[in-house]
């Protein structure tokens, strides 16, 4: 006997929202960096760091490392080799002693990926806690003389950035100053099609059939800078998905930041909440910030002023990884955002939380906790009623003030 029309309809309504609850995690957890992705970077965050008391560029010793007499001296190919990841080599690196600016740009020619990393700087509380810190306009100052960026009119390429979006002055500098951008850019682009940076000469046959994914990573102060630029080589590379990956990254702007980064990700459909279904869109920019258990540096600046942009990924004890959607979340979504006592909780223990800032901390938590899955992180938390976001209690204020 053939069932009832009923019993039909709800058989195929149900097979019908398992499918798309199917596909919706699916698209989920393809938006997110995989394991790889994720130490790769993590490994070059940490690389650029050791760097700067070795090397001048990709292939070049610094004069005074030839001190060491005792012990024979690595080649620059050798220091490379040791501190990158496998299967990757250097394209560009620069130590601007004027700006404390340190930046290593790479390429995978496996995992097809041209990734750009900053190093922090050790002085990083000065320029958290500074007593006035100061914002400013995304993007070169106007006194930059490089009015023209790979061909194209400076302001053209930045018309598109709502006037209210102001940013960390320091992080921004860190980034364009000195024509830094027009450089970055010009070896991503080299890159790409197979081509060298830093003074070589030589050309890599690549398969440019198959296109290469930009990341940017950093950690700390790096972090932030990371996270400019990737927004920035979206402007110039709209159709480009771009994805920064970084680690105990600070706040770096204001809630029109936030507000416009959120624009530049994927689109995800607010019809079925809570599904964090992705549409489909030619290009995107999307930041991951890895936080490592009561991190400080993350808590900062002024949390009235200051908001993070992008997703939260909240490392835990024991391998706990947990994804917070534009770390605010978004409740017409159902994702939820960090739980409430987040931003309090490394000064109840602020030596550890300190200490838990420290770059190898967060390897070492990435390398001892690799999932058995492909990502660290496959789905965003969902919104609990029965708990508020820590940051809906720090509403946006009008304008930064002094932290003391």
């Amino acid at each position: 006997m053939r069932g009832s029309t009923k019993s039909r309809d709800v058989r195929y309504y149900s097979f019908t929202f398992w499918c798309h609850l199917l596909l919706a995690n699916a698209i989920t957890a393809a938006s997110f960096p995989n394991t790889e992705i994720v130490l790769d970077m993590a490994k070059l965050s940490y690389a650029v760091y050791h760097l700067r008391k070795k090397v001048s560029s990709c292939n070049s010793l610094i004069h005074n490392d030839t001190a060491n007499n005792d012990t024979q001296q690595e080649l620059p190919s050798d220091i490379f080799n040791r501190l990158l990841p496998n299967e990757t080599s250097c394209l560009y690196y620069n130590h601007d002693y004027s700006l404390g600016r340190q930046v290593l740009i790479v390429r995978n020619t496996v995992k097809k990926y041209i990734a750009v990393a900053y190093a922090g700087t050790d002085d990083w509380r000065t320029a958290l806690s500074d007593g006035e810190i100061i914002t400013e306009s995304f993007g070169p100052r106007p006194s930059e003389n490089n009015n023209n960026i790979h061909g194209r009119n400076k302001s053209s390429i930045f018309e598109s950035v709502p006037g209210s979006v102001r940013v960390h002055s320091g992080f921004n500098n860190d980034v364009f100053a000195n024509a830094g951008f027009s450089t970055v850019l010009q070896c991503v682009s080299s890159g790409i099609q197979g081509g060298e940076c830093d003074g070589k000469e030589e050309y890599n046959i690549i398969n440019t059939l198959q296109p290469y994914r930009l990341y940017t990573a950093g950690h700390s102060l790096g972090a932030a800078s990371s996270a400019i630029l990737g927004a920035a080589l979206h402007l110039m590379y709209p159709s480009e998905t771009i994805q920064s990956v970084n680690f105990g990254s600070p706040k770096i702007g204001n809630i029109e930041w936030s507000a416009w980064i959120d624009t530049l990700q994927p689109n995800y459909n607010s019809s079925d909440a809570g599904s964090g279904t992705a549409t489909n869109r030619r290009g995107s920019f999307e930041i991951f910030r890895f936080v490592h258990n009561i991190d400080l540096v993350p808590r900062l600046p002024d949390p009235v002023y200051f908001h993070h942009a992008g997703h939260t990924l909240q490392m835990s004890s024991g391998g706990n990884v947990k994804a917070y959607y534009d770390h605010i979340g978004n409740g017409d979504l159902g994702f939820a955002g960090v739980p409430y006592g987040w931003g309090a909780a490394p000064y109840v223990f602020l030596p550890g939380a300190i200490a838990a800032h420290m770059c190898t901390h967060y390897l070492d938590y990435l390398n001892n906790h690799r999932p058995n899955s492909t990502s660290y992180v496959v789905e965003f938390e969902v919104v609990d009623n029965s708990t508020i976001s820590d940051d809906e209690i720090n509403p946006p204020g009008d304008k930064a003030y002094s932290v003391e």
